[in-house]
């Protein structure tokens, strides 16, 4: 009898673990949009994406037999979940993910995240991504505010073979509700470079155009994010969780469990640097190895820090 006590106490316990995280997170949010400093979309329930996410992170890996929770901080959880939640976005919907960085979580916007926060982003109306094939007729110029603006494209559909070395470039097109249309153009090279800050390049080679409409789409969103007149606590978040060239975003091209593995391989080699105090925690810190990069890995700015001044009682 004692033993099957205690096995349904070890049954509640982690339930409710679950449920005085969510809530805590939950309530920062629900007084963050009382108070006005953010905008959430009307069918976003940030309760029910925040429930969904931490039972992502409490899934058991097959690789390690180890939860994703479970190596690292409660602090970073906190701080990572909000990230999710202030964007108005969800994991059950691919809109973003949770990577470790050390001992730290980081969650980082998808490339369907991406579209969804600039189209939630005052005045924004639509925005899409083409690929330029060689062979294809492209057209710019510069319009009556001395804007680069598009023309022309004209289309061979002969010319889109899939292969990386027929692209010539992409370009993404931002339109606001009055119409404004706002052009960002990146060639072959430009977006080349974009790919080497990824330690492998095989999601790359395998759908460069896809990769190639991404690329593109982030340039484009980090202008105009950046110029946008939205709360301050949004525009931090977004910046916050720029996905890089690790992200999955061909989510129906069947090879998305490699991809995940390469993000956690190469993600876990790098340490976060988040400035804050580490309470007493049964945590386990993950191991890493660090290695010089050129690119740092996404760090979490004072103002979230401050979001949780009174700190994640988990």
């Amino acid at each position: 009898m004692t033993n099957q006590v205690a096995q349904q106490q070890n049954q509640v316990e982690p339930k409710e673990k679950q449920n005085a995280f969510v809530t805590k997170v939950a309530d920062k949010i629900a007084e963050m949009k009382q108070q006005g400093q953010i905008n959430l979309p009307d069918n976003y329930s940030a309760v029910n994406a925040l429930q969904a996410a931490y039972f992502t992170l409490t899934e058991v890996s097959f690789s390690d037999k180890t939860a994703l929770i479970d190596k690292v901080t409660p602090e970073s959880v906190a701080f990572a979940l909000q990230d999710m939640a202030i964007q108005g976005l969800s994991v059950a919907k691919k809109q973003g993910y949770f990577i470790p960085y050390g001992n730290k979580l980081q969650f980082l916007r998808s490339y369907h995240g991406t579209q969804a926060v600039l189209k939630r982003l005052h005045g924004v109306k639509d925005l899409w991504a083409n690929v330029i094939w060689k062979g294809e007729e492209f057209e710019v110029e510069y319009n009556e505010r001395g804007q680069l603006a598009f023309k022309a494209h004209k289309v061979n559909w002969k010319a889109a073979t899939g292969k990386k070395e027929d692209i010539e470039g992409a370009y993404c097109i931002i339109e606001r509700e009055d119409g404004t249309q706002f052009l960002t153009v990146m060639t072959i090279d430009e977006i080349l470079t974009a790919w080497t800050t990824a330690k492998t390049q095989n999601v790359q080679n395998k759908y460069p155009q896809e990769m190639a409409k991404r690329t593109v789409i982030n340039r484009a969103s980090k202008a105009f994010i950046n110029t946008s007149d939205d709360s301050d606590l949004l525009i931090e978040s977004v910046n916050r969780t720029m996905e890089d060239e690790y992200e999955p975003t061909v989510k129906d091209m069947g090879d998305i469990e490699e991809v995940k593995r390469e993000i956690e391989q190469n993600a876990n080699t790098e340490e976060l640097d988040i400035q804050e105090q580490q309470p007493k925690s049964s945590v386990q810190e993950a191991e890493f190895v660090e290695v010089q990069q050129q690119n740092e890995p996404p760090k979490h700015q004072e103002q979230q820090q401050a979001s949780f001044a009174d700190g994640p009682n988990f």
